[in-house]
């Protein structure tokens, strides 16, 4: 907007004279520096230009070389080089990108003659890539791989275990042991096909819809998005080209479409219809007379659009063409709503009520069917029932033609009826008669399966990994799943539960708003976008993702994988499983998976349960079974950071399928539409637990208080004073500990949690340890801001912290609570010899009644 850039103009003038010498030397070499005035103005206005207008830099060899480079402008781009230069260490590339900037921004300083945007950083070599058909197996159990070898003409396969996957010189280094003798082998490679899109095929092989004696077709639609490539609604087509289609040309003007076998002809509207806003379309051709209608009209509500309809034209717009000879019925092939084919053409947006009639209508009757709820003779019902997890959308009025969806369009979402008032779809199933479509969904990559193994029955439970090897050496790719302990019980005494639900909500993310560092995985990423989203991205339209599957390629999950160099999700979770083998815990590996279906009895035979470092992610089948385990007498640690923070559901039909709906609170990188807060795969309200009257804190002792960058920090015991029952917990342990890690240098740090009685946490809970040391990069959360006022750093409010607590529950059970993601980075510090491991040993030994 005009405003918006003149605004920026004048803060830059008001900037550039603040900008000296010493004040970028500072803020090269002191992480305080950049959250002190001025150099704070300066630093938050550069943080608040778009991620694609900065510059980040990319780890070319590891550890090694770095590149100056400028993030994708658009989806479908990739990194380019934005300097000649390389560089031989990180903090000399970030200190370039810091004066690229300042120059760029502000016009400080003086151009390198080295800064000249070079070519695009595609990865576009031989590569392997794969996913397993299920999360977890036992001994005994069968489970499938889906290969795709792209370039790779032979490839080896092996069974690995993972125990510790970062290189970091400060860890253990890489732990990865090879299972002698099992899987191995060597296999031609071949590609495999992935299909983008979420359509509705309808069958249909008797022709009833082809149109053979003229047709018509009508649909009320709610286009979200102009993609400059035609988007279709419904499609009866052979790609020969044969039979019709209608939708919206690449300028998004209504259009159908006429195939005779050797041309396609289509009718345009004359305008464009305008996104989010409601439509009825209307479109007829008689064969007799060569006759092509297209009809269109608005359908804005004072609720259902993006705009009030006082600003909107609603009179019909009428388009007719002589097209005589120029139409063939499909002869193969379904009816598909929201594409063309299964392959092309998909349309982004919402379509309510799509109907056919086998012949022919006039003008009037068009007019009808695009303003009113029409009465075709096939109509397709969109309405949910008491949720909205059916695949099927039945037919009315034609029994046999029922629809299926692909790759799940989203259901329970508003209708072109929505009237505000009622916000769940079961209660007004008329205000929610739509299904929204989206051109990159993809729930199920439907793979051919390359390999079935059976998990040897000798195994013992932990993380392992089929890795496949190209031949020649020149790539390989590591596809993890847990091995569960043998069928009817536990082998260990305790469990790690790995935060299965939240590596989905995060898988093949490919970094939030500006990347400051670019790993090689992160740009192999932003060209794959054929591998689907994380939760946190958004569709091409906009919309949030709310649909995240296990059933294709998670490039986050492969040993080694880092984002802003970072230890990502599975390799901060094996820093504990590394922790429980160097101090010879017996233990089992189990999931967020396994606990949702299975529920409490998962847990009941240990004598303790630990958490990933971060488990934000959580079902109600989760949380009531982790909260009756403790309640029965079982011992729970949480040795993570934010988690328990956001509702998530699985499909009933499609197990892999995890649902998410951001509410209106929470850190949240999208919102869910007005209206659109329920699961339509479980109707319950999605959001925060909290909103919902189940915050962490109830269960777990702490809950979400902050989260930011830089340094992480450390603890100091107290600092109130202990009761007998928890002074055990401390032997050993120095007043001050967790001041070496992985993850920031510290145990606290990433996301952190706090105690707060009147948040929910139990009123005579322990607070063991409080986290210090921690800059104003960490911010309060902001479900518990009241207004937008300054002072919410971590050096101005109390708040903002880490508390390590400990409490006991009416049936003999307890809670430990770490409140940090960094915190399992720290166990391993100093050989293993830390405050950190130190109380988490006691914790641990005194479940299992070693101090006793």
């Amino acid at each position: 907007m005009a405003i918006r850039a003149r605004f920026a103009e004048r803060r830059v003038e008001q900037l550039r004279s603040l900008i000296t010498e010493d004040l970028v030397t500072a803020w090269i070499h002191d992480p305080q520096a950049v959250h002190q005035e001025p150099l704070s103005l300066v630093a938050r206005f550069l943080g608040r230009r778009p991620a694609t207008e900065r510059l980040s830099v990319y780890e070319q060899t590891p550890r090694e070389l770095w590149r100056l480079v400028r993030p994708p402008a658009r989806r479908g781009e990739t990194y380019r080089l934005a300097d000649r230069r390389e560089f031989a260490s990180l903090d000399e590339a970030r200190e370039a990108g810091l004066r690229r900037e300042l120059f760029d921004v502000f016009g400080w300083g003086e151009p390198s003659a080295d800064a000249v945007d070079g070519p695009e950083l595609r990865q576009e070599g031989p590569a392997l890539l794969g996913y397993a058909d299920r999360v977890s197996a036992a001994p005994g159990e069968r489970i499938t791989f889906m290969v795709s070898a792209e370039q790779v003409a032979e490839y080896t396969t092996e069974l690995i275990r993972l125990r510790h996957v970062d290189d970091d010189p400060a860890s253990p280094g890489v732990r990865i042991e090879q299972v002698a003798d099992a899987w191995r082998g060597r296999h031609a490679g071949h590609t495999q096909r992935t299909r983008l899109g979420s359509h509705i095929a309808v069958r249909d092989p008797h022709g009833a819809t082809a149109g053979a004696d003229g047709f018509a077709v009508a649909a009320y639609i709610h286009p979200t998005h102009v993609t400059g490539r035609p988007q279709v609604v419904l499609a009866r087509w052979d790609r020969g080209p044969r039979g019709y289609a209608l939708g919206l040309d690449e300028t998004g003007r209504p259009t159908l479409w006429l195939g005779d076998g050797a041309r396609e002809t289509a009718v345009h509207a004359d305008a464009p219809l305008d996104p989010h806003r409601w439509y009825g379309v209307a479109a007829s051709y008689d064969p007799a007379t060569g006759r092509a209608t297209l009809v269109t009209r608005p359908l804005v509500t004072s609720v259902n659009s993006r705009v009030s309809p006082i600003v909107v034209d609603d009179r019909p717009q009428v388009t007719e063409r002589h097209v005589e000879g120029a139409f063939a019925p499909a002869e193969h092939g379904d009816l598909l709503f929201a594409a063309r084919t299964p392959e092309e053409d998909h349309y982004n947006g919402k379509i309510e009520r799509p109907g056919v009639w086998p012949y022919p209508l006039p003008e009037a009757g068009l007019l009808v069917a695009a303003s009113d709820d029409h009465d075709a003779p096939m109509r397709w019902s969109f309405e949910p029932g008491e949720t909205a997890a059916s695949l099927v959308v039945p037919c009315a009025g034609r029994p046999g033609l029922d629809g299926r969806l692909v790759n799940l369009p989203v259901r329970g979402v508003t209708g072109r009826h929505f009237t505000g008032r009622i916000e769940h779809y079961a209660a007004d199933p008329r205000g929610y008669a739509a299904i929204h479509f989206h051109d990159d969904a993809l729930t199920d990559a439907e793979w051919t399966p390359s390999h079935e193994f059976t998990v040897p029955a000798d195994l013992p439970s932990g993380v392992y990994a089929l890795r496949v090897v190209a031949a020649d050496g020149s790539c390989e790719r590591a596809v993890p799943f847990v091995v569960r302990a043998p069928a009817g019980g536990a082998a260990g005494r305790l469990a790690l539960l790995l935060p299965t639900a939240t590596y989905l909500a995060y898988s093949n993310e490919r970094g939030l708003g500006h990347v400051s560092v670019v790993p090689r995985d992160t740009v192999f990423l932003e060209h794959r976008y054929d591998l689907g989203h994380s939760a946190y991205a958004k569709h091409t339209d906009g919309s949030g993702v709310s649909y995240i599957s296990w059933r294709r390629p998670i490039l986050t999950l492969a040993p080694g994988f880092r984002i802003h160099l970072s230890p990502f999700m599975l390799a901060s979770d094996l820093y504990i499983l590394d922790w429980l083998t160097e101090l010879d815990y017996s233990f089992d590996v189990i999931t967020d998976h396994d606990l949702h279906a299975e529920g409490v009895d998962l847990l009941r035979p240990y004598r303790g349960v630990l958490s990933g470092s971060h488990p934000e992610y959580a079902s109600e089948q989760m949380i009531d079974a982790i909260e009756s385990y403790v309640d029965g007498g079982g011992n729970f640690g949480y040795l993570g950071g934010n988690g328990y923070y956001w509702v998530v559901s699985f499909h009933p039909e499609l197990p892999h399928v995890m649902e998410l709906r951001r509410g209106e609170n929470g850190t949240r990188s999208w919102q869910a539409r007005p209206g659109e807060y329920h699961h339509a795969t479980t109707g319950e309200r999605g959001g925060l637990w909290a909103n919902r009257g189940r915050p962490p804190q109830k269960v777990f002792g702490v809950g979400f208080s902050a989260q930011g960058g830089g340094p992480s920090g450390r603890y100091r015991i107290g600092p109130d004073a202990l009761p007998d029952s928890a002074k055990s917990l401390l032997d050993g342990v120095p007043e001050v500990f967790g001041d070496a890690g992985l993850d920031g240098g510290g145990a606290a740090g990433g996301e952190i949690d706090r105690y707060d009685p009147e948040l929910g946490s139990p009123p005579d809970a322990v607070v063991l340890a409080t986290s210090e040391g921690l800059l104003d990069g960490y911010q309060f959360a902001v479900e518990e801001l009241t207004g937008t006022h300054p002072g919410h750093g971590a050096s101005e409010d109390p708040d903002v912290r880490s508390d390590l607590v400990y409490f006991r529950t009416r049936g003999g059970g307890s809670v430990f609570a770490t409140g940090s993601i960094s915190y399992s980075g720290a166990l391993s510090a100093h050989g293993y010899d830390n405050g950190v491991s130190r109380i988490t040993r006691n914790v641990l030994d005194h479940w299992l009644g070693k101090n006793d």
